[in-house]
């Protein structure tokens, strides 16, 4: 047998286990209730009117949302997923320019295609999501938003605000708020009064579990507030900025009723757990594998205890549920 066959066969091995991985992570079949809008392959995206000039878009991962008010469109976020296929959905339903971008927040996933707009355009954000993009130029801006398919450097904000901003542009209104820090600081939140819609990124995940790690929250404990915070406002529809689908009042409290289970039984977990026995089978030796293996059992209970319930009611439980039950462990252990 000579090398190239070797490697070959290794190739063929390491194929053969990437694939057996993947289908092991889909173990549990997806609700239908999660399933977002069908997306056309011919266009590769969906723009839908929510109502009077609100409009949301989709390619069927990231949603973001536009409005038309007579004087120009105000354009809130541009995932670089979605890219271009947000200026062909504008063009699909007015011809006035756009005139005002509104960052939700300063992640690249989020806003890095915000380039494609008018220079002139105005870009308002809260003012830590301007002080977040100020830490690099328009060179190391290009890590991470250039990184992106679809992503460049993106415009810094023209406006900015500390707790509230009141956007009025035609005959459209946007509330622009800050409620203080959970999933990035500056995620902020976007309410249009008259069509009864709320913008708020990567907090709900309608139909699903959140997205690993809390979707990457910076703020455990802001994360799980911020449920709260979205219920205070008189919305029907929720642009929440994933998976292809706007969410429902109903959407937020049941993913709040999935962080509650996941709360209490992280404090099960916690109390049943015992670190001494588990130290007497690792002993100390080892503190980085004792602490893991701690870490690793509570983590577990708390999945077991989170799992069977919510199962057949979320999609990604099976994938996410451990993940979600370490973030708010450790949020319990120190924060």
């Amino acid at each position: 047998m000579n090398t190239k066959t070797v490697l070959l066969g290794l190739t063929n091995l390491a194929i053969a286990t990437f694939m057996f991985a993947a289908i092991s992570h889909a173990a549990a079949p997806v609700p239908k209730s999660a399933y977002g809008v069908p997306i056309p392959k011919d266009k590769g995206y969906v723009v839908e009117e929510v109502k009077d000039g609100l409009y949301w878009v989709t390619e069927g991962a990231y949603t973001a949302m536009f409005l038309t008010t007579g004087k120009g469109v105000i354009v809130v976020d541009a995932p670089p997923s979605i890219g271009d296929k947000m200026l062909k959905a504008i063009n699909d339903v007015t011809k006035e320019p756009v005139t005002h971008v509104v960052y939700s927040h300063a992640h690249a996933d989020h806003i890095g295609a915000a380039s494609m707009f008018p220079k002139d355009a105005t870009y308002i954000a809260h003012v830590e999501t301007k002080q977040r993009l100020e830490r690099m130029d328009d060179n190391d801006r290009h890590f991470p938003y250039g990184m992106f398919v679809g992503g460049k450097p993106v415009p810094l904000p023209t406006v900015t605000f500390d707790d509230s901003y009141t956007l009025k542009v035609g005959n459209q209104t946007l509330l622009l708020e800050y409620k203080g820090d959970d999933h990035e600081p500056g995620n902020i939140y976007v309410y249009a009064p008259k069509q009864k819609v709320l913008m708020k990124i990567d907090i709900v995940f309608p139909g699903w579990t959140p997205f690993k790690g809390l979707a990457i929250a910076e703020d455990t404990v802001g994360y799980l507030k911020a449920h709260d915070v979205i219920l205070s406002y008189d919305f029907d529809k929720l642009v929440s900025g994933h998976w292809g689908k706007l969410a429902t009042r109903k959407d937020v409290e049941v993913q709040k009723q999935y962080m509650q289970d996941i709360q209490t039984n992280a404090g099960k977990a916690l109390q049943s757990v015992d670190f001494y026995a588990i130290a007497n089978k690792v002993g100390y030796a080892n503190t980085a594998l004792l602490f893991e293996s701690y870490l690793d059992a509570v983590t577990k209970e708390c999945a077991k205890l989170t799992e069977p319930k919510w199962i057949e009611k979320l999609g990604g439980v099976d994938v996410w549920t451990k993940d979600h039950c370490y973030k708010v462990i450790m949020a319990t252990r120190v924060d």
